[in-house]
């Protein structure tokens, strides 16, 4: 069942339902490319195209994969992706009816798909540790990831392109650097042993996370600096995590049963304050370079100005020798 709701003041309402799917919706996504459009997949197989303003069904793939769906992404205008249970990932161009692309590349289910933001690359995280990453418009395997030891849960692409950011079962942030995908490029631990199941970029400087434990939580990136808790769904796992439109509030969805609203207000201050001291400290860094660059030509200036001297007394001797075995 999908359920709709408003939301005005940070106040939320249920407005009405669909019920596209025979069994539980596991992922919906609205399209960036038309407001009315959105997309969702059920663990029942299927993937439904729904139009919000007329609640009807635009399209319904009945048996898209042979097993249940877990994750979803718009790719670009009319291509999406899912991935499912037994490590499939799927194509889909919503004019035609059939799988533009279909490739059985990991071992265990596909937990997160994400691309760039041109929709050219695409990005799969797996319960078998590993990181696919895929040319969506030649629909073929650019890179795999070696094998992981924790299961990689989600991921986003971050820095203006160059970082992917995948959260693992054991509540590290796993970093890895555009085209190096063979190993990560760098680690950070976020909570010991509670798994990371969503990621959300922020911004190019922060991303969100909700966790197993129930709570949201946010991270400056490089240097990475943890931020205050944002929100808590009483120690329910958080399904879903979303910034609104105007970025005023966050929204996330946990197993409680409950979505709520989060002010991103304080947030928003905390980061001021963050990279405020991050660049106070760049300052100052710069100032001890520049003070220390002054010092060293000051000694360049004084050891010039000796080896001057030396040279002009040299000079002087050499003169007077000359002079004097001329005048023999």
């Amino acid at each position: 069942m999908l359920l709709f709701f408003s939301l005005v003041n940070r106040e939320i309402k249920q407005l009405h339902h669909l019920t596209p799917h025979l069994d539980s919706c596991r992922r919906v996504v609205f399209s960036d490319y038309t407001t009315s459009t959105l997309y969702s997949i059920s663990s029942d197989r299927s993937i439904a195209m729904v139009d919000v303003d007329t609640q009807a069904t635009i399209k319904h793939y009945k048996d898209a994969h042979e097993v249940s769906l877990y994750a979803l992404c718009e790719v670009r205008e009319h291509i999406i992706a899912t991935g499912d249970d037994d490590g499939v990932i799927k194509l889909w161009d919503t004019r035609i009816p059939t799988a533009i692309m279909s490739e059985p590349e990991h071992s265990n289910y596909i937990s997160a798909i994400a691309t760039d933001d041109s929709g050219s690359t695409l990005l799969c995280t797996a319960g078998d540790g590993m990181l696919s990453v895929w040319n969506s418009r030649q629909r073929k395997l650019i890179a795999r990831s070696d094998e992981g030891n924790t299961e990689l849960m989600t991921c986003d692409v971050v820095r203006n392109n160059t970082k992917v950011v995948c959260g693992d079962s054991e509540g590290v942030m796993n970093v890895f650097s555009w085209d190096n995908w063979g190993d990560i490029s760098d680690r950070i631990p976020i909570q010991k042993e509670v798994c990371i199941d969503k990621v959300v970029k922020y911004s190019d400087e922060v991303i969100l996370m909700g966790c197993m434990d129930g709570i949201v939580r946010a991270t400056t990136l490089f240097p990475h600096h943890s931020l205050g808790p944002i929100g808590d769904h009483d120690s329910e796992p958080i399904e879903g995590l979303c910034v609104t439109h105007d970025e005023s509030q966050i929204i996330s969805v946990g197993q409680d049963f409950m979505m709520r609203a989060w002010s991103t207000a304080r947030l928003n201050n905390e980061i001021e304050e963050v990279l405020n001291g991050k660049d106070a400290n760049a300052l100052s860094h710069k100032e001890s370079e520049s003070e220390s660059e002054e010092k060293d030509e000051e000694k360049e200036d004084t050891h010039t100005r000796k080896k001057r001297k030396q040279i002009s007394v040299q000079e002087v001797k050499a003169q007077q020798a000359a002079q004097f075995f001329d005048g023999l």
